[in-house]
């Protein structure tokens, strides 16, 4: 494994303001004596004939979603999770991830990105067969509750999928290099943003900013109410065209930006201030394909190419990058297309070419 590459550009608000020494030394104290010395174990497993690329936890995390090449869609529990019910273990020590919702042919091709809409009663899939599908979804009894939506407006495969709230949902892909918007209520498409010049890989909201990024080597952040692009980051690394954007996530907060590229390298950005923060390499020189804040924004779960986890602390990164601020987590015997944090317990879950989803919880928690 390479050596960890942290660089620093300047300092920040974000973190709850940290400015002076003082202020510095207590954030290092911090950071040392949490989630980074918590040990993460594997505890359920699926495993699948193909690739599995995509996996999302349900808003309440009692189930996930998981999409595969082999083009089917499952919903499994994640019961396992509670402590009050025991399950029969594997000969690797691991559970099988129950299924309990199935389709075999969800899509015409492989099932690329899931996502679940806030209030979890409606899951959407994307696809390399240039479709998005809308599932209403009765989460209580596992089931499908309505007639399926079909959007077949992408141009190529459609790479990521987010919900700008419960009814309004962005998708993104190849073929058009457009970020389309629509409401899944109505079954329309409400508008298109061109911008990029090429593949959108990844797309993220919050309140009225929607943010893209691209094969391209740009991030782009569109005003939802003008419909307008307000700001390109990409030219300010000096990387413009050299590296793609694989992967983007928000802190709860909305004000911190963290994006992986092509190239392994993720840097954090400073959406309020207009400004780049920090650049930090926590795996190889490979793809990094999968970054994700937790909800204690001090830290980022990624996912690589060269088969990883990580978790890297955001503080230390920047405000004392000198020091080790990741550490590896555990790995997948192929790359890892996917990383996704439980939306209330402390464990993840991750997806992999070796044909597995994996659900990993901490030994021994930590205060968030």
């Amino acid at each position: 494994m390479n050596s960890m590459v942290y660089t620093k550009f300047g300092c920040s608000h974000v973190m709850h303001g940290y400015k002076n020494k003082a202020h510095k030394k207590r954030a290092s104290k911090v950071a040392d004596s949490s989630m980074l010395k918590v040990k993460f174990a594997p505890t359920a497993v699926l495993e699948d004939v193909q690739p599995i690329r995509s996996a999302a936890f349900h808003p309440r995390g009692e189930l996930i979603a998981i999409g595969s090449n082999s083009k089917a869609l499952r919903v499994c529990s994640c019961h396992m999770l509670s402590d009050s019910v025991q399950t029969l273990v594997r000969e690797d020590g691991c559970q099988d991830l129950p299924v309990l919702f199935k389709r075999n042919r969800h899509h015409r091709g492989s099932v690329y990105t899931v996502a679940w809409n806030p209030t979890g009663n409606v899951l959407a899939t994307g696809s390399n067969d240039k479709s998005v599908i809308v599932v209403g979804f009765d989460a209580d009894n596992c089931i499908s509750n309505s007639t399926d939506r079909e959007f077949s407006f992408h141009k190529g495969t459609v790479r990521d999928i987010h919900f700008h709230d419960d009814n309004t949902m962005l998708s993104v892909g190849g073929g058009d290099n457009l970020l389309h918007l629509s409401d899944v209520e109505k079954g329309v498409e409400l508008f298109a943003y061109s911008g990029h010049t090429a593949t959108i890989h990844t797309v993220t909201s919050h309140r009225d900013t929607l943010i893209s990024g691209s094969e391209d080597g740009t991030i782009r952040l569109w005003d939802r109410r003008s419909n307008t692009c307000t700001r390109v980051i990409g030219a300010a690394l000096g990387t413009q065209g050299k590296s793609g954007i694989s992967s983007l996530s928000l802190n709860n907060f909305g004000n911190l930006l963290c994006g992986s590229r092509d190239d392994g390298l993720c840097m954090l950005y400073d959406i309020e201030m207009g400004k780049l923060l920090a650049a930090f390499s926590p795996h190889t020189p490979v793809t990094c394909k999968s970054v994700q804040f937790y909800r204690n924004p001090r830290y980022i779960l990624s996912g690589s190419y060269d088969g990883t986890i990580a978790l890297t602390c955001a503080e230390q990164v920047l405000l004392n990058p000198e020091v080790n601020c990741t550490e590896i987590l555990g790995t997948h015997r192929d790359k890892v297309t996917d990383v996704t944090w439980h939306p209330t317990k402390q464990a993840f879950a991750t997806c992999s070419a070796d044909r597995t989803v994996c659900l990993w919880t901490a030994k021994d928690g930590v205060d968030d």
